[in-house]
């Protein structure tokens, strides 16, 4: 036995040493999946949603893809932004972008700028209009209070009052001789706008998506937009000039031309496009009107304004400029998160909040966009139900999933949550990009509901004229104008049943939408211009605005001067 060698018995691991070690492998894993879990950016329908055409690095061309989708079948005789460009030049066009925007339009050369329109409130015709309103209360007005009327305050406020009255109710060249000749002087630019608008197509595009630039979509120039709400005005005014003298056939060719430039409008897929033509076809809507209670309304001028409104296309597509626009300019942002090109403190706050601390670590920039393009389909399916109360049910269902989103996502449990699970900091990042992206949704389909219920009303509005035109006054009852001039009577949007309609003792009627709290208020619309059906001078001090119709009272007032202010009466 002395012989034996001695056995050697091995050594155990302390316990401390094997936690040690699993301890370390934890916490690679953690900072693996905290900083270098990426992936790669997967070109697909459900990411990135366009998969074509693509750009230098891979991913989808944004600006091509929308040059090429907007620009289909344009040519520079079809295309109704040709004229308006040449109407309207330069606008708010920078300079650096003429050529590219008459490249982009066919032009054969950049416009002179020479015949462009002089809009209605451009600086020398607001001063001549002031001029004339001084003129007008000389007689009236003491040498001081002659003075502070021609203050820049005072002449701001009541030649601004007096140009937007103009815009709405007939006058003559005898009322208002300045604007008269602001008309004749741009009657060029006007015929060319009314011209332009029949075409039928429409394709402008931003300089963002021209120059070469790579700028973000939400942030593209849109400098077409305010032009064309100037041009509309410069139109309605001189409809209204026309009216006023009795030229019934050029005022609604004025008016029609601003119906067809809201729906040129519309072709942006931009938000701000979509209201800013339900704001002209409201405006179109308010003059058209006015033109129809015109005593000079013949039977057949009546039936045909009747025929031209049934056949313009709603005013707005908010279904298409969410699935089409918003949500690009959503996965636009995303992927230049993903690339470090755009600052998470734009979004969340001047620090960026969650979004910016998250957006530093690893995330799965797929699950992101993929979460976006589910939210995108909810959302613009939404906003296709055909009915007012399925669209409204289905987005107070989103914003308020949408909120509990964005109050869910920054919880300290969530916070702690997404330190250890990449696809919890992914969800958490899409959740708040969400939540800040889609924010107001009832607001901007609530604008299109109020814009369709003008538009019906309007409709109603010109049977009721036509009627009136073939028997010499209002019908009792809305029910007579269907089937005879009407196939079917418009539906109030809000309550899917005919508006509300009385005639009046003065020979006109009250004709109105019960409006978006569905509640009967008497014919008060919304401005207060209209209490209980009738017009009055001022709203009373505790007017309700939310307890309103949208309302049309016919006779409207006629055009009036502003009234001196009492403040520079002797």
């Amino acid at each position: 036995m002395s012989d034996a060698e001695p056995v050697v018995v091995p050594r155990k691991l302390p316990v401390i040493w094997i936690l040690a070690a699993l301890l370390l492998l934890c916490l690679a894993w953690f900072l693996f999946q905290l900083f270098f879990a990426t992936s790669r950016i997967v070109v697909s329908k459900e990411t990135t949603f366009i998969t074509e055409p693509l750009g230098p690095d891979g991913l989808p061309d944004f600006s091509a893809y929308i040059l090429a989708r907007d620009g289909k079948g344009v040519t520079p005789e079809n295309n109704a932004a040709v004229l308006i460009w040449q109407a309207t030049w330069p606008g708010e066009l920078d300079q650096k972008h003429w050529l590219l925007m008459a490249g982009a339009l066919g032009m054969k050369a950049v416009p002179t700028g020479q015949d462009s329109l002089v809009t209605v409130f451009s600086k020398s015709v607001r001063e001549q209009v002031a001029a004339e309103l001084t003129e007008r209360f000389s007689d009236e007005l003491s040498d001081q209070a002659a003075n502070e009327l021609l203050t820049e305050e005072w002449q701001q406020r009541l030649r601004d009052e007096l140009v937007y009255e103009a815009m709405g109710r007939p006058w003559t060249s005898e009322q208002m001789p300045a604007l008269a000749k602001w008309a004749k002087a741009n009657q060029k630019p006007l015929d060319m706008l009314v011209e332009a608008a029949a075409r039928p197509k429409y394709f402008s595009p931003s300089p963002s998506l021209l120059d070469g630039k790579d700028d973000s979509l939400i942030g593209v120039l849109l400098p077409d937009i305010q032009r064309m709400r100037s041009a509309v005005r410069a139109l309605q005014a001189r409809a209204m000039w026309h009216l006023g003298e009795g030229r019934t056939a050029e005022a609604w060719a004025d008016i029609l031309a601003c119906f067809r430039l809201a729906r040129h409008t519309s072709r942006d897929s931009t938000l701000v496009g979509q209201l800013v033509a339900i704001a002209i076809d409201g405006m179109a809507c308010r003059v058209t009107v006015t033109y129809l209670q015109h005593d000079g309304l013949g039977k057949e001028e009546a039936a045909q304004i009747l025929v031209d409104l049934q056949g313009l296309p709603p005013a707005s597509r908010m279904a298409y400029s969410l699935d089409q626009g918003e949500r690009l300019m959503y996965i636009d942002i995303v992927l230049r998160m993903a690339q470090g090109e755009i600052t998470p403190g734009e979004f969340g706050g001047d620090d960026g909040g969650p979004v910016a601390v998250m957006s530093m670590l690893a995330i799965d920039w797929n699950h992101v966009l993929r979460e976006g393009n589910r939210w995108y389909d909810r959302i613009a399916n939404a906003a296709r139900l055909p009915t007012y109360a399925q669209r409204k049910q289905e987005l107070a269902n989103i914003d308020t999933d949408l909120s509990l989103l964005g109050s869910a996502a920054t919880t300290p449990g969530a916070v702690l949550g997404s330190f250890v699970s990449r696809r919890r900091r992914s969800q958490m990042i899409s959740d708040i990009l969400l939540s800040l992206f889609l924010s107001s949704l009832d607001a901007i389909t609530g604008a299109e509901d109020r814009a369709i219920t003008t538009q019906r009303l309007t409709l109603v509005a010109a049977a009721l004229a036509v009627y009136r035109a073939r028997q010499g006054e209002y019908p009792e009852s809305l029910d007579e104008l269907s089937p005879a001039i009407l196939p079917a009577l418009p539906l109030d949007l809000y309550t899917e049943k005919p508006f509300i309609y009385k005639r009046k003792s003065d020979g006109g009627y009250l004709l109105y939408s019960v409006f978006q709290n569905g509640v009967d208020d008497g014919g008060t619309n919304m401005v207060g211009e209209i209490i209980n059906g009738e017009w009055v001078k001022e709203s009373p001090e505790d007017f309700d605005y939310n307890a309103s119709d949208l309302v049309i009272r016919v006779p409207e007032p006629p055009f009036k001067f502003p009234q001196l202010p009492k403040e520079l009466k002797p």
